[in-house]
């Protein structure tokens, strides 16, 4: 009894004089088509009476039940190919009598007749035809799928995720890793191209076509490239990534509202802009520059170029390389490779500039407590106050990296006599009682003045080298190639204000209108605002001074 099976939930068998049927269940909401089963049964020749057709499939009750009888004189073939055309699947049906044969011919047409022409597996064929055809539905022909390329993709490095890095109960919040920057040359992107796709085919030798995969999707914005393969994508400057829907850029000005526990500290490569202010105790570290629309509190800000403060200043401090500008300066420790140049005052602040301080507010503007250090030119409205209550330093000339590292030698000097003269008292006391009473007997004292007696040469050795070094930086801050320094101020220096240029200082004990103070002679000179800035033009060799 062989069985043809349908991929619609029934099952119909032969046997030498019966045809029977099997109606499977529905399942999944999914039943048998009684359309199907007569569009079969037609094709295989077989008569039957339509209500017991209906019966059986009104019970589907999953058993073989007769349908009718059947009495065949010769082979049947039938060949069923299923809906996507993929397979196609031989029955053999023997006759119930006779001596007929079963002929390659015979295979050969129904082939022919179902339409099949390729994927013919004709080692099947080959078993159906040594076996007399006694077999049941068998798999004969096999299509081969298409396949449809692989769409190209884009993946980021973590630098262009837009993470950011909370870390555990200690960490400190302020550096909350917002801004992941890039350097110009450093990958951001790995790309995979698309692939072509292969083409399939049905057994009726129709061509499945395979679609070409799809290109990565995304749009290259400022400041990328794509490396020489097209698989990988680069910044093309300092920045950090920007990803705006597909579009893929690297910026180097990254502006922000304000500074604040909402965007921790800022570390930067590029320009950092700021719309509004910097609050107290956070951090911006920009390559380029920083900017600030606003005030800005008790911050840091560090930067290789210019630092330009619309606002004020409330106790900040500030490292540039470049200039620096603000409205005004208060309690504030600004070093400054460049210019610094301030709207209205500079108060209680402690300012170093590699080039010149200016107040800009001729009306008003003044420079009031604290030390304020250029190496060309300081200019001011106002020094002092008549109030007086904080002595205020003017100092400029021999370069601010030598006077500043004068000072501190100054300072380290004055520790190490003061350590050589307490050693010399000790010496000296160990000494006398020696030559009184003798050796001593407590080892305590001995081992002291075994170790006092050795620190001595090692301690004048010290003192040595830094009076050495005292003596060079005296040289190159009276050096007249280091540049001549003049402080200029244009309308009044108040008693208490000390002026110092190079290695001479005057102190002020009554006002002086509208006056400039330079080096003549070796000496510091006080003269007409008018002259001292003549004077400074005069020694102008580069021409930066604004």
């Amino acid at each position: 009894m062989a069985p043809v099976s349908s991929e619609s939930f029934f099952d119909l068998k032969f046997s030498s004089r019966q045809v029977v049927l099997r109606i499977h269940p529905p399942e999944g909401g999914k039943k048998a088509n009684l359309k199907d089963i007569q569009k079969e049964l037609r094709k295989l020749g077989v008569s039957y009476r339509h209500e017991t057709l209906f019966e059986i499939y009104s019970r589907a009750s999953n058993e073989y039940e007769p349908l009718s009888v059947h009495e065949a004189l010769d082979y049947q073939l039938t060949i069923d190919v299923s809906k996507d055309g993929q397979n196609a699947w031989m029955t053999v049906i023997p006759p119930d009598r006779g001596d007929a044969r079963l002929t390659p011919e015979m295979v050969k047409e129904a082939l022919e007749t179902a339409q099949v022409e390729q994927g013919i597996m004709y080692d099947q064929i080959k078993r159906i035809l040594a076996s007399g055809g006694a077999q049941e539905r068998v798999l004969i022909a096999q299509g081969k799928a298409n396949e449809h390329g692989a769409d190209g993709t884009i993946t980021f490095t973590s630098k262009a995720t837009g993470r950011f890095a909370m870390g555990d109960d200690t960490a400190d919040y302020k550096e909350l890793n917002l801004i992941d920057n890039v350097l110009e040359g450093e990958l951001i992107a790995t790309i995979t191209h698309p692939t072509k796709g292969k083409n399939g085919f049905d057994i009726q030798a129709r061509v499945l076509k395979g679609r070409p995969g799809k290109k990565a999707k995304f749009r290259m914005g400022r400041n990328v490239r794509l490396g020489e393969d097209g698989s990988e994508l680069f910044a093309a400057r300092d920045g950090y990534v920007v990803r705006t829907g597909i579009r893929v850029s690297v910026e180097n000005v990254l502006e922000v509202n304000n500074v604040n526990a909402e965007t921790g500290n800022l570390r930067f490569h590029g320009v950092v802009k700021v719309r509004g202010q910097v609050e107290d105790a956070f951090v911006i570290e920009a390559e380029k520059g920083i900017e600030v629309a606003g005030a800005v509190g008790k911050a840091k800000l560090i930067s290789r170029g210019d630092i330009s403060i619309r606002g004020g200043v409330f106790g900040a401090e500030l490292e540039s390389e470049g200039n620096v500008e603000a409205a005004f300066l208060s309690d504030a420790t600004v070093r400054a490779g460049g210019h610094v140049l301030v709207r209205d005052y500079i108060l209680h602040s402690d300012v170093e500039s590699r080039k010149s301080v200016q107040i800009d507010n001729e009306a008003k503007g003044f420079i009031h407590g604290g030390r304020v250090r250029a190496e060309t030119m300081i200019r001011t409205p106002i020094a002092g106050s008549e109030a007086g209550e904080e002595p205020t330093r003017l100092e400029v000339g021999g370069g601010v990296n030598v006077r500043n590292r004068f000072d501190l030698l100054d300072e380290k000097m004055d520790h190490h006599l003061e350590v050589y003269e307490k050693l010399r008292k000790n010496l000296q006391f160990l000494q006398n009682q020696r030559e009184r009473e003798g050796i001593p007997a407590e080892a305590r004292k001995q081992e002291l003045y075994a170790t006092m007696t050795g620190s001595g040469p090692k301690t004048t050795q010290n003192l040595l080298k830094l009076a050495k070094t005292h003596h060079e930086l005296l040289q190159a801050m009276t050096n007249p190639e280091e540049g001549v320094g003049v402080i200029l101020i244009s309308q009044i220096a108040h008693p208490g204000t000390s002026i110092q240029i190079q290695t001479g200082r005057v102190h002020l004990k009554e006002p002086m209108e509208s006056c400039g103070f330079a080096i003549l002679n070796e000496n510091i000179k006080a003269m007409p605002f008018s002259a001292a800035l003549n004077l400074h033009k005069h020694h102008e060799t580069d021409g930066e001074t604004p």
